[in-house]
Parts: structure tokens; sequence; C-alpha cells
């Protein structure tokens, strides 16, 4: 290949591959990389430790990561079941010291205890990784204390909504693992690690894989072409209000939305931006002002039809944007025409009874979007609090 690519751009071959391999030299050896003049540099073991700490999210904290971290390219969400129902509170203690240890080595950019393949973890790229519980697990395993007072209510999972065509493939678990980063290798292998480590005590119920993909700070897209999580919690005064509760957790719900793209292309720009209530360009509500801006639902034209149709996803949902955080991925697994192609709608907040699960019924019961979109997945999920050095998740609940 080389040899036919001639000498300038095998020298542009080279040079790109020490530039992708310099973060993944072990540690304690030296990289090469290139120097401004095209030749070759050693860089220290120091040096590297100092670019990877630029790409490294801190793990221990008030939170757990992988919430209010800005958006990853990368997504991979995993649901677990515990193997064994006779020792819950046991075995989901010992599950989560193994997590905590090699989740906060990997997103650090150290290889975890027992990784076979270490030279993975080097440059993590934002990696984090965010641990849930199901309210159904919080109760088998007889946890008490502090606790939010939604989760005997959810046991079951989340209430039935209309137009649901749940899969249990994509729905319920015990556990979930969101890994999140922006380099999918070291997003898999984190998710490999963790989930041999913690093969004796679970076996996997489903997985799920996503991306996203927008220029650094502007909202991501999904696949009808739209912004998608305009209006969300952005400040830390927004978060403690919609976000975290009062033990430092989250609710984290997992929706899985599969979408009728065939159908959607037979409608022009026009009738797109008609069912969301927004402008495709620039995200902005069709009322005007900037992507941010609140719309107006009093608006009317010159013959006075409401400017955003009162059944428009914007014309449902207005208002409600800001009681939960949208942490949404695509997938793609077109293997048709259509295809299984569409969202994983991840959303975060202190009190699903009060957030989602009102604004889920308005949009089921009369959302013009339900036309192109089925919801064929469905979880919920408390994350715990945070941890300080040397904790393991949810020890203050469980030692």
């Amino acid at each position: 290949m080389l040899a036919g690519l001639g000498l300038a751009g095998a020298g542009g071959a080279l040079a790109a591959c020490s530039s992708n391999a310099s973060s993944a030299e072990p540690s304690g050896s030296a990289a090469a990389s290139p120097s401004a003049g095209g030749g070759f540099t050693q860089v220290s073991p120091e040096e590297e430790r100092n670019a990877a700490q630029k790409t490294t999210v801190a793990f221990d904290g008030k939170h757990q990561a992988g919430i209010e971290t800005p958006h990853q390219r990368h997504g991979l969400v995993v649901a677990f079941d515990l193997k064994d129902r006779n020792n819950v509170r046991r075995d989901l203690t010992r599950l989560m010291r193994i997590w905590t240890s090699d989740a906060r080595a990997m997103t650090q950019g150290r290889p975890a205890l027992a990784d076979l393949e270490p030279e993975l973890t080097g440059d993590p790229r934002n990696l984090t990784v965010t641990v849930g519980w199901s309210p159904q697990l919080i109760a088998d395993a007889n946890i008490t204390g502090r606790l939010p007072g939604w989760l005997p209510n959810f046991r079951n999972g989340l209430p039935p909504f209309k137009g649901d065509a749940l899969q249990p493939e994509y729905s319920g678990g015990d556990l979930v693992l969101q890994v999140c980063g922006d380099d999918l290798t070291a997003v898999s292998h984190a998710m490999r690690v963790l989930s041999r480590g913690a093969k004796d005590y679970v076996t996997v119920k489903w997985t799920q894989r996503g991306f996203v993909d927008s220029p650094q700070g502007q909202t991501p897209r999904n696949l009808l072409g739209f912004k998608d999580g305009s209006i969300v919690p952005r400040t830390p005064e927004e978060f403690d209000k919609a976000v975290w509760d009062q033990q430092g957790g989250s609710a984290m719900i997992v929706r899985r939305i599969k979408f009728k793209l065939s159908d959607w292309e037979a409608l022009d720009r026009g009738g797109r931006e008609t069912v969301f209530g927004r402008r495709i360009d620039t995200g902005a509500p069709l009322t005007g002002g900037g992507e941010f801006d609140e719309p107006d639902l009093n608006a009317v034209d010159s013959t006075g039809i409401p400017v955003i149709d009162p059944h428009s996803h914007v014309g449902i949902t207005a208002g409600s944007g800001r009681t939960i955080l949208r942490r949404p991925f695509n997938y793609d697994g077109m293997t048709s025409r259509d295809g299984d192609t569409g969202l994983i709608f991840i959303c975060f907040q202190n009190d699903p009874a009060k957030a989602f699960v009102p604004l889920q019924r308005r949009l089921a019961q009369g959302d013009r979007l339900n036309q192109w979109i089925t919801h064929i997945g469905s979880a919920v999920f408390w994350c715990p609090p945070g941890t300080r050095a040397e904790e393991y998740w949810g020890q203050g609940l469980l030692s």
C-alpha cells in the first residue's frame, strides 16, 4: 500500500499512524510523534499523561459522571439481570465494588485490574460510566434509608402509554450501565471489561449502541433531521431543580424509538417543520427567534391559524423542556428499506412521576409525530449519587 502511495503519500500515512499510536503506548514507554518539520520526536510518558488528562472526565464527585457531562459522540447502554435472586444485596454489593474500581480506572486512562488489553485504555477521550438500579432491584435488595419517593410506584417499570409496541429485548432489566465517550474503541473496550468482570453475577438483558455527531458546542441532530435537546437544563440551578434528587442521584429513563423513515421522507421540509414546530436549519421555533428561545404558542398568522400547531411536538412539549435532561443517541440498523433506525431516548430527572410520565402521556395522546415513530423499548432506573475517592457506587446504602 505504501509503495502505491508514493514517497509523499507514505510519509503522510506514517505520520497519521504515529499520531494515533502515540496515545496507545503502554505506561512507562516513550512514543514517537511527528515534529513540526515532518520528522519524529520522542514523547515522554509524562507528556502522554498530560495529554490524556485533557480528555478525561472526573469520576468522583457529588453526582455520577455521564449525566451533566457534555454530550459525547458515542453511547453504549447495556441492561443486566442478576443471576441469583436469593442473594440480591450481597451480589449487588460485590458487583458495585468491581464495577466502580474498574470504571474509575478506565475513565482516568488507567487499565482495570484484570484488563487483558491495557493498551486500549490510555486515551479515554471523555469516557464516562454511569450505573443505574431498577426500582424492583432496590426493593429485592432490601435497601432502605434515604431513597427517592417515586421508586415504589415504578417497580413494574413505566406505566403503559398509548401507541407503545414494547419488545422485551429492549425493555426492563435489574441494572444498567451507560458508557459514553468520543472514541468508539474506548467505549466498546470499557463495556467489554465491565461485562466480563460481572459474568459471575449478571446476564445481559439488552444492548443498545448509539451515536451523535455535531459541531462542538452545537445541539446534536436526530435522524429525522432536527436538533434534539435544544431546551434542557443548563445551569447548576436548573440541574438542582430538575435533575438531581435530594440524595444526589437521578432517575434515568431509556426508551427505544423506531422511525418510519420511508413515510417521513415523503413529507417536504415545510410539512416536517409543521409536525415539529421548529425550523430544520436553525432549530428555532416557528414563531421566530433563536434555537433556545421559548416558542409563542399564542401567535397566529394572517388568517388566524396558529403559527405553531397545538398538536406539533413543540406545541405539546413547550414549557416542559427544562423539567428533564434529554441525552439521546441515534441508532441505525438498516437491513431493509426502513430497517430498525431511530433514537435511543435517554433522559434524566429527579422524579419521573412529575416529569417524564405526564409529558409522555400528552405526547402519546396528541403528538402529530406519532404517525412516524413507535416506542419499542422502555426501562427506568435510579442512578445513585456520586462517589468519593475509594468509595464504590451506592456504598452508603449497601454497607
